[in-house]
């Protein structure tokens, strides 16, 4: 692979992605609104303590917080909540940015001519990819920095030490990532079948679902999920990402994406 060429289609890719007022909202609005979200929740739950038998089930998960006040203890649990927001940063940015990427490509009629060239299609792929898949990260570990003094401003001291425990430092900078690679990796495959960008989206949406469903664990309190399993989660969707990212490159047959992409 020739990385002057994937840094070339990486360049082109990043300069369409600004040119593309919705793409930038997409990438723009959410963590503004995940800023500001801390705020609001601050003030629907106050110094409200949580109901017993939900305080003794976390404090069972999480025996560190024991030493937390009433109050603390419920803004910790509060907080908890917001790290899911940071894995679905990385999984709906990318998707978004991948599924316009390649099916405009097919759209614009702009794919044959770069076919045309002696660009592999692994190279074309990983350019896309990575263009894709930065702008989420990015977005998700800026917004992290910003959560964190917010976080601390909003409910104290004691809560800095919540946000930046390891298991909140596995989930954003290796779990995140690796679930924005799988949601590349969703968006090419999926592109490669589907020609309305909407309908890829939505069926790379699947990606989101786990995300989803680990954050109604968490807000139960039925499961608070520890730096060992973000670890062992981050090389499962790791492995499970570069399988799918060799299928993508097998479906992406040049002379299959000419004739049916006509």
């Amino acid at each position: 692979m020739r990385r002057s060429i994937v840094w070339t289609v990486l360049q082109r890719e990043w300069f369409e992605t600004v040119r593309n007022r919705l793409l930038m909202s997409t990438i723009l609005i959410p963590p503004i609104l995940l800023t500001v979200a801390p705020l609001l929740l601050s003030a629907a739950v106050g110094q409200s303590a949580l109901p017993p038998e939900l305080a003794e089930q976390v404090l069972q998960q999480r025996p560190e917080w024991a030493t937390f006040t009433p109050g603390e203890l419920a803004g910790a649990f509060a907080v908890q909540q917001f790290l899911v927001f940071f894995l679905l940063m990385p999984a709906y940015i990318p998707l978004s940015i991948a599924t316009f990427s390649i099916i405009g490509e097919k759209q614009a009629r702009s794919l044959e001519p770069v076919l045309a060239t002696p660009i592999r299609t692994s190279e074309l792929l990983a350019g896309k990819a990575v263009a894709a898949l930065v702008p989420g990260v990015l977005a998700g570990w800026v917004t992290y920095v910003i959560f964190v003094v917010l976080a601390s401003v909003v409910y104290g001291p004691a809560l800095f030490g919540v946000v930046t425990d390891p298991s909140w430092l596995a989930g954003v900078f290796l779990l995140g990532p690796a679930v924005g690679l799988s949601s590349v990796v969703a968006g090419v495959i999926v592109s490669a079948r589907v020609n309305d960008p909407r309908a890829a989206q939505q069926i790379g949406g699947v990606v989101i679902v786990p995300v989803v469903a680990l954050t109604l664990l968490q807000a139960t309190g039925t499961l608070l999920v520890g730096a060992p399993g973000y670890v062992l989660l981050s090389i499962i969707v790791l492995a499970v990402s570069i399988v799918g990212l060799r299928i993508g490159v097998r479906l992406f047959d040049r002379e299959a994406i000419l004739t049916r992409w006509r």
